[in-house]
């Protein structure tokens, strides 16, 4: 079952592109694009920066109708600065979310939700953690707000474990992590479907760049058994 539809993802999605254009243009002026990115070993700020807006740009091609598996090569032409590249395939995705709506039919990563609210949380969670890549490199502080952190949570429990198991990429989890938001009044969320669980506390926030495997393991987060389970890779 594919959680909350009532967010204002579209508003979310423009609050996220725009911070992360802003995180590049800084780069750019500071010449700081060959920043290393720890999470994304071999990348630098540069690649993250493509990555992401070739991700918009194969989000928005699917909206269209394009064939999900022919990904998009798109790179800024020689002479146009990185952060005003990205800003326009963000701008092109915001732009065909909106004029499609959340209830348009369309090919995504789950059986359950083929339409294209799906393609508005996915692209809000991908932004919201490049954007903390990018933080992070650059040494400013990324806050995330707690009930979208925790829906990015669900949504690796939801869609991102699932297709890991489907392609055979990770075993099924021996115990089942159960991730708590200290911060939040909300059920936690379980990952797993085995006859014994885990559980991890943490605020919403830091289970999410857990989870992403963006931040090591804290020993009061709980049982570190549960370290050792979460860094099977649970995401793609």
């Amino acid at each position: 079952m594919i959680s909350p539809t009532g967010r204002p993802w579209l508003d979310e999605l423009a609050a996220a592109t725009d911070q992360f254009r802003a995180a590049v243009a800084s780069a750019e002026h500071d010449d700081a694009l060959s920043t290393k990115i720890v999470a994304c070993p071999g990348w630098d700020l540069r690649d993250v920066a493509i990555h992401l807006g070739q991700t918009h740009l194969w989000a928005t091609g699917i909206l269209g109708g394009a064939d999900p598996r022919q990904r998009s090569q798109g790179e800024p032409d020689q002479g146009e600065g990185l952060s005003e590249w990205y800003a326009a395939q963000a701008e092109t995705l915001r732009k065909a979310l909106a004029e499609a709506g959340p209830d348009a039919p369309c090919w995504t990563l789950v059986k359950e939700q083929r339409t294209a609210l799906f393609w508005q949380r996915r692209q809000v969670h991908e932004t919201i953690v490049h954007l903390w890549d990018a933080g992070s490199a650059l040494g400013q502080s990324t806050g995330i707000d707690p009930a979208l952190a925790l829906d990015g949570v669900a949504e690796v429990a939801e869609v991102m474990y699932p297709r890991m198991l489907r392609a055979g990429r990770i075993q099924p989890l021996p115990k089942n992590l159960v991730l708590t938001a200290t911060d939040l009044d909300a059920e936690p969320v379980c990952i797993g479907e085995a006859s014994e669980t885990i559980e991890v506390r943490a605020r919403a926030d830091e289970l999410l760049l857990l989870i992403w495997h963006r931040t090591p393991w804290d020993p009061s987060y709980g049982d570190p058994e549960a370290a050792a389970l979460i860094s099977q890779s649970l995401v793609p």
